[in-house]
């Protein structure tokens, strides 16, 4: 059952669900530590403050705050800033203006603390759970079981269109690809342009229309409400990515980039490919320049027209994949990814074919000749007849961008309709977000845990792909 209210900044300081800490003693000594107070305060993209007070018989000679982002693994471990004494008040602040600290709106965090005093006595606090909003608008909500939409600038009727088209984009991703939302989701609809970019890292590209905070379970996307038409297909495209990470999200690798943004291309309409992919896919077609799906396996061309290929051509294979093989081999494919499986491995267990076959498939659907060289199933790459100019663009493009948020790296990339993009001067991205507040990922364990990796391959016989 969905309901319409409105948050205020009041509404977001009593969001932490109880101010009352339950404490565990863990050492052996006489439990002498007493909490007085703790709290936390936020100013978005300024600070996160957290706060205690706490006494003890003995002297307090250590305070750490722990936290991590609900759903996620790794745990921030901090020293608090205190005077060591029998009573103490200790803070930890986040700086929100470092761009390695960003975490989006709607992040959900759980912090807790632990003191030590000289006598060898140990506390810590039960986790506590903030929710991080952005207290600079009055939100307005609609939510059901599945999500949770907020936007502040235009009326109920323009909120009600936006909830409806990402429900709808929810069951068409259960119905024909077998996507199934595991986490609730939130979004987040912002009123115009620069209010978008006013919510994003410091190094978000101007043109930024959207992103999908895949690893938050957070879509944001700037909306004008005189834009709804542009807006219902980025929610879709949006809503895609963040089910499609839920379903396959494992620590062996990604979706090859063709598929995930084809299956977010596809899911904005089933029928057929939108008038500017439309147009620049059938124009390849005639000339004979599509480009492989080799290719597009890796992140798409910086070029905008090339980019718009990349998109058509990528949803134009997964609806001849669904329409050819079926939603029950899409789906197939999907749980075969979500197991670390290599491209090839994937598309052979699905589908029956790899990359290339598959890829001979779709241009003898449209009526074009076989890539030279792979008539024969060989793995090659025909320079001529899919030109690729990504590889050399997108060294250029990361380059040019820290954190790596343009459609050319390492994020998942989005596009839009091209005629609203020239209104509005913006496009839609979406990335596979770092650690939260610049978290550790335990980065020394990375190494010992690929080598497991690879000789647990190795000793299973599993062949490499061709990504």
């Amino acid at each position: 059952m969905k309901r319409v209210k409105r948050y205020t900044t009041i509404l977001f300081a009593a969001i932490l669900f109880s101010t009352q800490a339950i404490y565990i003693p863990t050492g052996q000594a006489q439990e002498a530590i007493t909490v007085v107070d703790q709290g936390w305060d936020a100013t978005f993209r300024d600070n996160l403050i957290f706060t205690l007070t706490a006494e003890s018989e003995a002297e307090i000679v250590e305070v750490e705050l722990f936290y991590q982002v609900v759903g996620q693994i790794a745990t921030s471990r901090n020293a608090a800033d205190f005077t060591p004494g029998t009573s103490v008040e200790a803070k930890f602040v986040i700086d929100q203006t470092d761009p390695s600290n960003y975490s989006p709106p709607g992040t959900e965090l759980l912090y807790w603390w632990k003191i030590v005093d000289t006598a060898g006595n140990e506390l810590k606090t039960e986790k506590e759970t903030l929710l991080y909003l952005d207290t600079r608008y009055t939100w307005q909500t609609l939510e059901n079981e599945r999500l949770t939409l907020f936007w502040y600038n235009g009326d109920e009727s323009f909120g009600q269109s936006l909830f409806d088209r990402a429900n709808e984009a929810l069951d068409t991703l259960e119905n024909d690809v077998g996507a199934a939302i595991e986490n609730p989701i939130k979004i987040f609809i912002y009123g115009g342009h620069s209010d978008l970019l006013g919510a994003l890292r410091t190094s978000a590209q101007e043109w930024t229309g959207g992103v999908a905070f895949t690893e938050y379970g957070v879509v944001v996307i700037g909306i004008d409400p005189r834009q709804l038409d542009w807006g219902l297909n980025a929610m879709t495209h949006e809503m895609t990515h963040l089910v499609i990470h839920q379903k396959t999200n494992n620590p062996f690798g990604d979706l090859p980039r063709w598929l995930d943004e084809g299956i977010a291309v596809y899911n904005e309409n089933q029928d057929e490919l939108d008038d500017d992919f439309r147009a620049i896919f059938e124009q390849a077609v005639e000339n004979n320049e599509l480009m492989t799906l080799r290719t597009l396996s890796s992140p798409f061309p910086a070029d905008p027209l090339q980019a718009n290929l990349a998109y058509g051509q990528s949803g134009a294979v997964v609806r001849y994949i669904i329409n050819t093989y079926g939603t029950e081999a899409m789906a197939n494919l999907l749980d075969i990814f979500s197991e670390g499986a290599l491209y090839d491995e994937a598309l052979e267990q699905a589908l029956g074919v790899n990359t290339d076959t598959l890829d001979n498939e779709f241009r003898a659907s449209v009526g074009l000749p076989p890539l030279p060289g792979t008539e024969t199933g060989a793995a090659s790459v025909d320079e001529d007849a899919a030109p690729a100019p990504a590889e050399i663009e997108l060294s250029e493009a990361e380059q040019n961008s820290e954190s790596a948020v343009a459609e050319v790296a390492d994020d998942e990339a989005v596009s839009i309709d091209g005629a609203q993009s020239e209104a509005s001067g913006a496009a839609v991205e979406s990335e596979r977000t770092r650690s939260p507040f610049g978290l550790s990922c335990l980065p020394g364990l990375i190494p010992l845990f690929l080598v497991g990796v690879v000789v647990a391959r190795r000793g299973w016989g599993w062949s490499r792909g061709g990504a």
